[in-house]
This record gives structure tokens, sequence and C-alpha cells, in this order.
């Protein structure tokens, strides 16, 4: 809002992975598709020893409950133990989407934050994540890649049938389409 009336953000998403130049631990961008354009977004995660003896799950952006669903699909599919570990998840800039297109971004970033393991800050993830650990298609997923290209993206993490679709990705992105956790063309990731 300006003087003169409402301006156009034209370059939101930058607005939100401002400081994502560098690649850290427990950080990974994602995307949600908004009214009728995309928005990439940062998710940050914390994963710490906990001091009392039940562990704390704090979340700013995303469902506390969604958050639940993923950590325990998180330590039944993988070898993050979490259960004796304070969890902190937070979308950068205080946005809270609607949807689940941020579960599997989410999920990396409270796993490399676990681990402490830097995911490539040119990476992109999107899915939703089922109770079995399922991958599940997004909405939009061809625009979402276009915008991910657009802002500089080398990399992005999606379902199989999303990546399935795509049949000419933007120069310069690589796609990963992922099936129940594993990448279903091992070279292409």
């Amino acid at each position: 809002m300006r003087e003169e009336g409402l301006e156009e953000v034209e370059n939101l998403s930058g607005t939100f992975l401002e400081g994502m130049e560098e690649s850290i631990a427990g950080s990974i961008a994602t995307a949600v598709y908004e009214g009728t354009r995309p928005l990439l977004l940062e998710i940050q995660a914390l994963t710490a020893q906990t001091v009392m003896n039940f562990p704390r799950r704090t979340t700013v952006g995303v469902e506390g409950a969604r958050l639940n669903m993923i950590l325990a699909v998180l330590e039944r599919k993988t070898d993050a133990q979490l259960g004796f570990m304070d969890v902190y998840v937070n979308i950068v800039g205080g946005l809270k989407p609607e949807g689940t297109s941020t579960d599997l971004a989410v999920a990396l970033a409270v796993y490399s934050a676990f681990h402490g393991k830097v995911i490539d800050a040119g990476t992109l993830a999107v899915g939703e994540i089922g109770l079995t650990g399922d991958l599940r298609s997004v909405r939009n997923g061809d625009r979402i890649i276009r915008e991910a290209a657009r802002m500089g993206f080398r990399k992005v993490i999606l379902p199989e049938k999303n990546a399935a679709l795509i049949a000419d990705p933007p120069p310069g992105i690589r796609l990963c389409g992922v099936r129940a956790g594993r990448p279903v063309a091992a070279g292409r990731c």
C-alpha cells in the first residue's frame, strides 16, 4: 500500500526467501499455491535434546497436529529418533499457508536438523506426506516448477505423479520424482 494506492509486489517469493543464499542444516525452500500464483518460502527446523520429561513441539506457520503427524511418520520410516528431542519448526516471514504441500519440506528440514546434514540452498521440496509415508501430488506442480526456475533453484523434489506430468522442465532444473520416500530414478536425484 502506497500513498497512490495498492501496488503489486513483483517478487513476493524473493521476500520470503531472503537470506537463503547459504546452505544450512535445518533449512529448505518449499512452495504453496496462493490465489493465482505459486509462492516460494523457507522452512526452518531445529532439534535439541529435551531437558524435560516431555519433549516440546513448537511451530510457527505449520499446524501443530500436522507437525506431530509428520514427526510420527519420520520416526516410523527413517532413523530419526525424535521421541526425546524438542522440535521447533518455523515458516520464515510468519506466513501460515493452508494445505499440505509443505509436508515434505517440513520433514526434510527436521531430518536435516536432526542429523546436521546440509540441504543445498538450490533445492526446493513440495509434497503431501500420508500416514503410510507415501508422497501425494500437489496441485499446480508445473507452475511451482516454473517459479522455482525463475527464482534460480536447480533441483525440485516432488511427488512422482507431479514429476511424470512435466515432459519438458525449464532449463537448469532437475526434477527428483519421489515415491514412498524413495527416488524413482536415483540417477536423477
